[in-house]
């Protein structure tokens, strides 16, 4: 293939997802929007949050928000990456794109690693990365297939529960580090 020919291949191809995008936009708007599912997905954004923001440690908010962005980020790329390349999709959303679930990867995933992070501090980390693992891959991933909210398609929830255990180690090893301190120049 030429460059030109791969220009054109990439042409096509984007039409091809702008068509897959309204279609997208077409089923949530007329037929997910303010459906149950929906306002679940909804809830998942906001709740999350809500209650992060009246339960975080005020003094290590900065600390603990960094570890969840840290997560959001992570969450993103993989989720990205995997909708891609059609293991998973997510039929209902709260907004009408292709590829954006911020209910679970953008809410409750940071949120609930952020809250690990926070209350018993002391607990063994790869005990609490293990916990986060099976209640993320195995209990919250198939209530959210029950909901319409995830579709798994050519994956399996051990890979998520590995995934999710990394992302929850590698949380705690960046909430920990020592180089959180302020900026005196």
């Amino acid at each position: 293939m030429t460059y030109q020919e791969g220009l054109k291949q990439v042409d096509k191809a984007t039409k091809l997802i702008n068509e897959a995008n309204q279609l997208i936009v077409e089923s949530v708007m007329s037929a997910f929007l303010f459906t149950w599912p929906w306002w679940t997905a909804l809830a998942m954004i906001v709740v999350p949050w809500m209650i992060w923001g009246i339960i975080r440690n005020r003094e290590s908010t900065a600390r603990l928000f960094s570890a969840g962005l840290l997560v959001m980020v992570l969450s993103e790329i993989l989720d990205t990456v995997g909708v891609s390349f059609g293991k998973w999709a997510y039929p209902v959303k709260v907004v009408p794109v292709a590829t954006i679930n911020f209910s679970y990867r953008l809410s409750v995933l940071p949120v609930f690693v952020m809250l690990l992070l926070q209350f018993k501090p002391n607990i063994n980390p790869y005990l609490k990365a293990v916990s986060f693992g099976v209640l993320g891959a195995y209990v919250g991933i198939p209530v959210l297939a029950q909901f319409d909210l995830y579709k798994k398609i050519d994956w399996s929830y051990h890979y998520s529960f590995l995934i999710l255990t990394s992302f929850y180690l590698l949380a705690h090893w960046f909430s920990h580090l020592k180089t959180f301190e302020k900026i005196e120049k």
